[in-house]
């Protein structure tokens, strides 16, 4: 069984202002995570799995960005073949997986459409089995477990979705990081799970209040609901069965249904099928990453700084026991716990922290940088203190600047002697004061949507002559 293997690269709205919402940003797929653009670590999560056709799925206006990156790491990984050369075989594969990658320009507004342009413009084809991943996943979890739990699936699920729960030390009190979703799954006898039905946070927040229908009930009595898990925006799927029926359903599954929703819910409609309509006999698959395996995505700011640490926790770990070299007074101090970029100079007494600092940045004297982000390109002048903050590629921050919990934005001028805490640092422009209808349209990160959508009885079968609606 082959996979064709579909990075979706969105917009990082909740990356906002670093990513491409704002015209100082990088598309989201490029912004750097311990100084590797974060899609990457998605394609070597590929190259594990050894999928045959990789494909990242970019707006057009990103395309060109990423086609470049795309380019650089395919020579790194050339380089890195040529100096390798003594295993052959393993030499082929890596060769193989490089040619296997190609980027497509998608147009569509909302990550449901993905389905639709996917299946409508066959470029799954020839291979049957697809996955669809997010550009913004990190873990250590061989790919072969979920390739495993597809392949041993029962025969009536359609596909199976990914779900995860927060193993990162954040505090998310009031659902602002991680939004309180409603999925309902249950437990089948055979070992495996079946997704339902789901409910984002604003759909239960606009209806005040959480259905839960008897016609579900009736059928898996053994439910479970849970706000704890997370939608890892994974999902294996058979691309041959599942445009079958949706061709067959053409009269419910339209453009304007597709354009109006997340891929979650699309593949929600989909599993409330099998407990709707006696006729349909098709599930949903539902996986949870075992608690053994990191797993986490850098898709709101919060986690991407808290991703970063993680790297940083590692490079610490793997330092532990070894002797620093001696340093002159001095000479700028940069713990075990921080990364500093190629081609960037940092000044005297400087001291850099549990921090990332990109390449080619001027840091000046006595600065000090702790548990911060730098982009490249970032020039910061003498006797500045950043604590828990991060800055965009190209910004400047005069001497004598004080930031706490800030998020300065690309290329934005900070004046001397800023006192700042908490506070976004945006570049003076009209940007984002007229919001188009695709912008304010539903989120692809968190699965929200636009349109409170209520249950939806289009699909409701009963010639079964159990319930008399």
């Amino acid at each position: 069984m082959e996979f064709h293997a579909v990075i979706l690269c969105g917009p990082g709205k909740q990356l906002t202002p670093f990513s491409s919402q704002r015209a100082t940003g990088l598309p989201k797929a490029l912004l750097p995570l311990a100084q590797r653009p974060m899609y990457e670590y998605v394609l070597d999560w590929c190259e594990k799995a050894f999928f045959p056709k990789v494909t990242i799925l970019c707006d057009e206006e990103s395309a060109d960005s990423i086609k470049d990156a795309l380019e650089q790491y395919k020579a790194q990984k050339t380089a890195s073949v040529a100096l390798a050369s003594d295993v052959l075989e393993m030499d082929g594969d890596v060769l193989k997986f490089i040619h296997s990658i190609e980027v497509i320009e998608y147009s569509g507004s909302s990550s449901g459409q993905v389905l639709q342009f996917l299946t409508k413009n066959e470029i799954l084809q020839p291979l049957e089995h697809f996955v669809l991943l997010p550009c913004d996943f990190i873990t250590n979890l061989p790919p072969h477990v979920l390739i495993e739990a597809y392949r041993c699936r029962r025969d009536s699920d359609l596909g199976v979705v990914v779900y995860y729960r927060n193993q990162l030390d954040i505090e998310d009190k009031k659902h602002k990081i991680f939004p309180k979703n409603y999925t309902v799954y249950t437990d089948l006898p055979c070992g495996s799970s079946q997704l339902l039905d789901y409910y984002s946070a604003e759909d239960v927040d606009f209806h005040k209040g959480f259905k839960v229908r008897t016609q579900l009930l009736w059928k898996h009595p053994k439910t479970t609901v849970s706000t704890k898990l997370l939608n890892s925006s994974i999902f294996f799927g058979n691309s041959q069965l599942i445009a079958e029926r949706l061709t067959q359903n053409a009269n419910k599954f339209t453009d304007l249904y597709f354009a109006s929703r997340p891929l979650i819910k699309i593949v929600r409609d989909l599993a409330r099928r099998e407990w709707q309509s006696a006729n349909w006999n098709l599930s949903i698959g539902f996986l949870v990453v075992p608690e053994q395996a990191d797993f986490f995505r850098a898709n709101t700011l919060p986690v991407y700084m808290e991703a970063n640490r993680h790297f940083l926790k590692s490079q610490a770990r793997d330092s532990a026991g070894r002797l620093a070299a001696p340093k002159e007074k001095t000479a700028a101090n940069v713990g075990v716990d921080s990364m500093v970029g190629e081609g960037t100079q940092l000044g005297e007494k400087t001291n850099v922290k549990r921090s990332v600092v990109g390449a080619n940045c001027t840091i000046g004297k006595r600065v000090k940088l702790t548990g911060s982000i730098i982009l490249d390109n970032t020039v910061i002048e003498d006797d500045v203190q950043l604590e828990n903050t991060i800055v965009g590629h190209d910004a400047v921050i005069h001497s004598k600047s004080r930031l706490t919990n800030c998020y300065v934005e690309s290329t934005h001028d900070v004046l001397k002697g800023t006192q700042s805490k908490g506070d976004t640092l945006l570049c003076l422009t009209l940007e984002g004061l007229v919001e188009s209808a695709i912008e304010s349209s539903s989120s692809e990160d968190d699965g929200s949507d636009s349109s409170f959508d209520d249950y939806e009885d289009d699909f409701a079968d009963n010639d079964d002559g159990l319930f008399g609606y």
